[in-house]
């Protein structure tokens, strides 16, 4: 009679899935066994302690198996297997995802710190070479080719890195298609508005012909769905490249130009040339990284129902965050017009860090909203990268605003400064109302979000045009903040029942320790501005590391390796 297999153990039940999971079954018993001790350095422990520590090493990162009760003798053949195991991740343990997602966020803060650099010093340099009067015409133009430029998207890129990281990857040629088609025609009407402004100013004018010159980047817009597709796969880095090489050799062609004596109308093609070269690049490189698979078309009609309320709540985000400098314009005159525009300019520069960071981190968001551990884990995540790199900024330009006024925009800007530190203090609250306002998008909670941004609208203006004449300009400085706090308080609201932020909280311990304590050391320099500043920067970086406040994704080496 044949001699029947004993049944297999929990601890034997362990190692095969050990041996599928880390795929050695084609290799006999003793092999196996060798090959995980060697790969995983046990070799000098004995067999029970190399069982037990191999169970721990190939468990799935965060995976915390149920504890057996101990058994009194052989166990029981008829006894239940172990059970599944539960999922419990420590918040400080890094994870792949977030690895990608930290990489991705990081590209693109890069590209904007880089493009925003790049553009700064070519208009320096192009304001001194074609003279206060050509330059007025060219940036005139400019100006008009940027406002439309900003509504060309609608909404289109926000969508897409909502959905398109929801839905399996062949559909992502497919949506991309629709959306082409439905911004390019958009693009199209935009470019009609800007061939009706060149009529007004004639077309034979200088103004006239710059607005015609930048006509055709208009409708290249229609392609900056293309960008989604970078976010959505965490491939930033190959955007980030192109964006900042772009901005290197248009910027050159500018000065070139401008310097050799050809006049506005010729920078004006350089731009316009290079932001519709620049937009074919982006399209062409995505198209050759999408997968070759495709399941059809998506509905125009569901795209534009799907992108139209985020594109409205884009444009009511930019009214409620600055209709405050347009109602200025009416009410008071003088320097202090020039005071709150300038603080406004460096609070939208600075507010910029967080949204560009949630919008890097909206398609993880997206992906998980039916998960809400692995949610909230990824929110406490990236609430961590903004405390302790958006957070300090604001911060420092606070403490630091008149030595950063004088630096950068003169000493004549000497009223900005009370108004810079009131609006540091609304971009700190901006900076969790970008996280609620990310992640109510990720929930398609756009009813809500509307609302609370018409609210946020009517009491800005209200707030304005009644305490503005009584008050002075500074009124516009608090209204901001408030505004701001009356949006936040309805963003956390409306998320109170989808997500818990307890994990925010348990991250933001060490970082508020070291901006307290570099605040304190700044403080005690006061009477030394840059040395304060140079001083406290050092002090915050040492506590950072002292108090490990920096976030595991931080490490050069793994946002290098992020995508």
């Amino acid at each position: 009679m044949s001699k029947q297999n004993p049944r297999p153990t929990a601890g034997a039940k362990r190692l095969d899935r050990l041996i599928e999971a880390t795929s050695l079954a084609n290799l006999t018993g003793a092999e196996r066994l060798d090959r995980l001790i060697e790969a995983t350095s046990l070799a000098n422990l004995t067999g029970a302690e190399r069982l037990d520590r191999l169970i721990e090493a190939t468990r799935p990162s965060g995976l915390k198996v149920e504890e057996q009760p101990d058994a009194q003798g052989p166990p029981d053949p008829s006894s239940p297997s172990p059970s599944i195991p539960k999922l419990e991740t420590h918040p400080d343990q890094p994870r792949p995802q977030f690895q990608r997602v930290a990489g991705s966020a990081f590209n693109l803060v890069t590209q904007f710190g880089l493009t925003t650099m790049i553009s700064g010093l070519t208009a320096i340099v192009i304001t001194r070479l074609l003279g206060p009067s050509s330059f007025g015409q060219y940036a005139a133009a400019l100006a008009t080719w940027s406002v439309l430029g900003a509504s060309a998207d609608f909404g289109f890129t926000l969508m897409l890195s909502r959905d398109m990281a929801r839905n399996d990857a062949a559909r992502h040629r497919a949506m991309l298609r629709s959306a082409y088609e439905v911004a390019t025609a958009w693009s199209l009407v935009l470019a009609l508005i800007m061939v009706g402004l060149a009529s007004t100013a004639g077309f034979a004018s200088v103004r006239g012909v710059e607005l015609l010159v930048l006509t055709p980047s208009m409708i290249a817009n229609g392609l900056n769905p293309a960008r989604a597709f970078f976010t959505v796969t965490y491939q930033t880095r190959r955007l980030l490249g192109i964006d900042v090489g772009f901005a290197m050799v248009v910027a050159l062609v500018m000065v070139l130009l401008a310097a050799s004596g050809m006049g506005a109308i010729a920078v004006t093609i350089a731009v316009s040339s290079g932001s519709l070269i620049k937009n074919l690049v982006v399209t062409y490189v995505a198209a050759r990284m999408i997968e070759p698979t495709d399941t059809g078309r998506y509905g125009r009609r569901e795209l534009v129902r799907r992108a139209a309320p985020l594109g409205l709540l884009a444009i009511m985000t930019k009214v409620y965050f600055m209709i405050d400098l347009v109602l200025l314009g009416w009410l008071i005159a003088g320097p202090a017009l020039g005071d709150y525009a300038a603080a406004s300019k460096l609070l939208t520069v600075l507010a910029s860090v967080a949204g560009i960071v949630m919008s890097g981190a909206l398609p993880a968001l997206a992906t998980h909203v039916n998960q809400r551990e692995e949610l909230e884990r990824l929110v406490a995540r990236v609430w961590h990268w903004l405390i302790i790199g958006a957070v300090p900024m604001f911060v420092a330009v606070a403490l630091f605003a008149p030595l950063i006024v004088r630096l950068t925009i003169g000493a004549k800007y000497g009223g900005t400064v009370p108004l810079l530190r009131i609006l540091c203090l609304a971009g700190i609250v901006s900076i969790v109302t970008n996280v609620a306002g990310v992640l109510m998008i990720a929930l398609h909670k756009n009813r809500a979000l509307l609302t609370q941004s018409a609210v946020a609208i009517v009491v800005n203006v209200a707030g304005n045009l009644i305490l503005v004449p009584r008050v002075g300009v500074s009124a516009a400085a608090w209204m901001t903040l408030a505004t701001e706090m009356l949006v936040c308080s309805a963003g956390l609201f409306s998320l109170r029942r989808e997500v818990s932020f307890r994990g925010c909280a348990r991250v933001s311990a060490r970082p508020a320790g070291a901006v307290v304590g570099a605040t304190a050391v700044a403080l005690a320099l006061g009477r030394w501005p840059l040395p304060a500043m140079l001083v406290g920067s050092a002090a915050f970086l040492l506590l950072s590391t002292g108090l490990k406040a920096w976030p595991s994704e931080f490490r050069v080496a793994r946002l290098r390796s992020a995508d």
